[in-house]
C-alpha cells in the first residue's frame, strides 16, 4: 500500500470509525519453498509498515499490519480481506506502463476480478506532460 492509498483509506475510515489492516505481501518465488525465510525482503517490509503506520497516526487512524508471505500478491490479498471480512479493500497500484499507456498487473487483475467486496484501486499519478492525463486533482493537508 503506498502513501495516497492510506490516505484515502484513512479518510474513509475515520467517519464510520472502521479498522484498516496494511497488508504487504513478500512473494516467494516457486523454486523456494513458501516457508522460507526472507530475512532481507522482510526487513524491508516492516520498515514499510512502520512507516504507513506512522503516517496513519498523523491523520487520526489506527492501523493493524500484517506482512504474508505467498506466490503472488493478489491472491494473498483475497484471501485475507475475506478472511478478515473486509468491507472495502484499498490498494495502491504504482504506474506499470506498457506501449506507453497504463496497465492493469496479473495482482491488480486479482483484485479486480476476485476480491469479495468494494474495491479501491489508486495508481500513481502519471508523468507531467502525458498525453493521457486530463484531470488534476488538488493535493488535501492529509
Amino acid at each position: 500500500m503506498d502513501g495516497d492509498a492510506l490516505r484515502a483509506a484513512c479518510r474513509l475510515a475515520r467517519p464510520a470509525k472502521a479498522a484498516i489492516l496494511i497488508i504487504t505481501v513478500l512473494e516467494v518465488p516457486r523454486h523456494l519453498p513458501l516457508t522460507v525465510t526472507l530475512d532481507q525482503e522482510l526487513g524491508a517490509a516492516e520498515e514499510m509498515l512502520a512507516q504507513m503506520e506512522e503516517l496513519a497516526g498523523q491523520l487520526g487512524t489506527k492501523v493493524e499490519t500484517t506482512v504474508l508471505q505467498a506466490r503472488a500478491a493478489g491472491p494473498a490479498v483475497v484471501d485475507e480481506a475475506k478472511r478478515w471480512g473486509a468491507d472495502l479493500v484499498v490498494v495502491g497500484l504504482g504506474s506499470p506502463q506498457r506501449f506507453g499507456e497504463f496497465t492493469l498487473d496479473r495482482n491488480g487483475a486479482e483484485l479486480l476480478n476476485r476480491v469479495h467486496c468494494r474495491l479501491i484501486m489508486i495508481r500513481e499519478e502519471l508523468e507531467q506532460g502525458d498525453p493521457h492525463s486530463a484531470v488534476a486533482l488538488p493535493q488535501g493537508p492529509d
